[in-house]
Formats: C-alpha cells, structure tokens, sequence
C-alpha cells in the first residue's frame, strides 16, 4: 500500500477491534473513556475522550488543514420499562453521531458529549467509537439503571478542578472532587463515607479460600449540596441551571454518597493519578505476588533497594535485560488490562479475572450470561481445552465482582503456568 506524506494512510482492514477479545486493550488503535449521564427525565449523555494523537489524521491536500474523523454508534435495548410496561413496547435504538475537527497543537485530548433520548428505565448500552480515517473499532457495554428519581446516573462525578467528567467510573486522588445533584435532590441531606484502598489478593484458582467481604465504615460527613451559581467548582459541558454541586477531598480509595431517605448509593474510585498502569515500584512489586515466591516476594518488599531488588527479580528468569524488558512490558500490560476492566472495591490486577487474565493471557473465547461469565482457553468441546467459570456476586459492599468457582484440578495448568512466567516462555496471547 503506497501512501503520500500529504495525505496519509488508510487500510480497508478493521483493525484493533475488541469485539473479538473484550478484554483485549494494548492493542487497540484508540482508548476512548467514557463517562455516562442522565441529565433529564427524558434524555441521556455520554462524554467521550481520548487521546488526541490517536486518531489517524488526513487532509485532502496540502493548503487543508489534518482533520481527525470518528464515529459513535449507540445502541439501546430496554431491559425493564416502569409501570408493568413490557421492553417489547420499546424497540432497539441506534443512534449515531459523527466527530469530526481539526489537529490542534499543543492538544493532549479530544472530548466531546452526545446526547439521546432516553424514557425511564434500566437499559443495556452498547457502543462503538470508531476512527473512520483507520477504520478501526473500539466497542463496550454498560447497564444503565434510569428507572428511579435517585439512581446514581442522575447524578454526574467530575474533577472540581479540571471539570472533567468520572472516565470510566473512576477519578483521579489528591484534588478536589465534586458530585453533580439534580434539582429534585438537591433540597436532602446528603452522607459520604469512604473506604482505604485495599490491599488483598485473591487464592490461587485451586485453593477453596472465600475471600474477605468488605464494608463501608460509618459516614465521614453530611452536608447540604452547594448551588452551582455559587462557583465553587469547575463545571463539566452541560446545562446545569438549577443544579446543586458536592464537594470533598479526593483521598485515595472509594468514596460513596447517598440522599436522606435513599437506599441507593453513588459510588466512586479515587484512584491514583498514573491507574490503570502501575510505575511505582511498590505497587509493581506487589503484582508480582502471581508469580513470585514467598521467600523472593518478602525479600522485594524488604529490601533497601527496591528497584534493583525488582530488576533482580525479572532477570534471573532471561538471559539479557532486552529479553528481561519484554516480559516485563508482557506482564505489566495484562496488569493495565486488569485494572481497565475488572476493577471495582479492589483494582482490578487483585481479583479472580484479573489474576486469571494475567497468568493465562486472553481467552480464546469469553462467553457472558446474566450468571457470570466463562473464559476458554483452547478449542470449545476440546478434551484438553482450560475453562474457568466466574460467577457474579453481589458480595457485601463490593461492584464489578466475578468469583472464580475453584477447583483443585487447576493446580496443574496453573503451575506449569508459573513456571512458563519463569523462564521467560510467554507467548503473546
């Protein structure tokens, strides 16, 4: 494929498309977040950013500015409609929304909102954000709960100090973070509690160990929501006559706030300002914990020279720190996978899917039910083919929970597993 340097490349190959592989995340060609909103009874938004390098720019000759061209298709089904109505009464919506701009310099991200209509109830959200220019594909889902006057998405998580919306359900630690109320709450009082990160792991897939619940401590504050004309915070794109905005300190851990009167909770990670990806060597210490042993794992933590302690650590399974720097590059990749998709109390590199989806890579095939989900690696009806089955759970105050149902068979394709980690005999997956 011959191109020009005018006006760049374009292949007719989709390519990085993760609907093959949903947990598939490095290497996609884009990395759209996402942040969902329902801002009226009758309508709904997303925000979309990603990074402003991404996209492939083009132009048509060389006086014409490099424009970037991307797409967002929307498809809602209804799962449950208020008032004994039937979903059959509400039929499959797509909606489709075209991006297009100019390459700025000096612009680190591209952030754009989308509305559609939206009657009450609780929905299934497909979407799609697309780079015309590349022809690549970047899909997920989402379950919306819309159908009461407080549930969560009603209300809207934002940096105070940046006005960017909660991407991926999750805000940066260590600023001023603040909660957007609707009109016809704004008048309750409202509690915050919080929860420390937590430090846990889960059991190897063959130890039958139940893991720890977690619970909410009591409410650290209960406050009265602040109008926003009062200009107290930096406010998200939007229309927001009326509303009434909540402000605290963004430690690190996750934060939950709920209305007098409501058993619903609006819950939100404060996670650390470099997540999904792990650079302090700390906390890339503590990944290891898959694959290290117990002797070698407390000697990193207890070293007085941690990084080189960590370096040790990963050459002693290759022979040059090239090959050394591979295999780190392969684990702590499948790490940000993790954290992208499993996270909920815990990140997501320190739950069943997440450990699993480390050690063993991407599924071949990854089948979801309302049950669960179940991960293949091998040929579907292969006598030899590992399944590893995660049922969801609504344990204590937790979200986002799959438990792997263990079984004392895993012992062994997890340790020949371990011992491929270390000698450096990964295949990219």
């Amino acid at each position: 494929m011959l191109c020009t340097i005018w006006t760049g490349c374009k292949s007719n190959a989709t390519l990085g498309s993760n609907a093959a592989r949903p947990y598939q995340w490095e290497a996609l060609s884009h990395h759209p977040e996402l942040a969902w909103h329902r801002y009226r009874a009758d309508s709904a938004a997303v925000y979309v950013q990603l990074p402003s390098h991404e996209p492939l720019h083009l132009r048509e000759n060389r006086n014409l500015p490099f424009r970037y061209a991307l797409e967002i298709d929307i498809l809602v089904q209804a799962l449950e409609l208020p008032d004994g109505d039937t979903t059959g009464s509400f039929l499959p919506s797509h909606h489709r929304f075209s991006w297009q701009g100019d390459a700025e310099p000096g612009q680190t991200h591209l952030t754009g909102r989308f509305a559609f209509p939206l009657p009450a109830g609780r929905y299934r959200i497909t979407h799609m954000v697309r780079d015309v220019h590349r022809g690549s594909e970047v899909t997920g889902a989402m379950l919306m709960d819309a159908s009461s006057v407080d549930a969560p998405v009603r209300t809207l998580a934002f940096d105070a100090e940046t006005g960017a919306p909660a991407w991926d359900m999750k805000l940066p630690s260590g600023g001023m973070l603040a909660l957007l109320v609707p009109p016809d709450l704004a008048d309750g009082l409202w509690s915050r509690t919080a929860l420390p990160p937590v430090d846990s792991f889960p059991s190897a897939p063959f130890l039958d160990r139940r893991p720890m619940e977690l619970t909410f401590p009591e409410p650290v504050e209960r406050v009265l929501p602040t109008p926003v004309d009062a200009g107290t915070a930096v406010l998200p794109e939007g229309q927001w006559k009326g509303w009434s905005v909540l402000l605290w300190k963004g430690d690190p851990g996750i934060h939950r706030w709920s209305v007098e009167g409501s058993q619903r909770m609006v819950t939100l990670p404060a996670r650390r300002p470099h997540f999904p990806a792990m650079r302090d060597v700390d906390e890339m210490i503590r990944a290891t914990r898959f694959i290290a042993t117990r002797d070698e794992y407390r000697s990193m933590r207890e070293a007085r020279d941690p990084k080189k302690a960590l370096d040790n650590f990963w050459l002693q399974f290759v022979g040059s720190p090239d090959e050394a720097r591979k295999l780190i590059r392969q684990y702590y990749g499948r790490v940000l996978e993790a954290n992208v998709h499993f996270s909920g109390l815990r990140e997501g590199w320190c739950t069943d899917r997440g450990m699993v989806h480390i050690v063993f890579g991407h599924p071949d095939q990854a089948q979801r039910d309302r049950y669960g989900e179940t991960w293949i690696y091998g040929e579907e009806g292969d006598i030899n083919a590992l399944i590893f089955r995660f049922s969801a759970r609504g344990r204590g105050e937790d979200f986002n929970v799959f438990e792997l149902e263990r079984y004392p068979g895993f012992r062994s394709p997890w340790e020949a597993m371990i011992s491929s980690w270390r000698r450096g005999k990964i295949r990219r997956r």
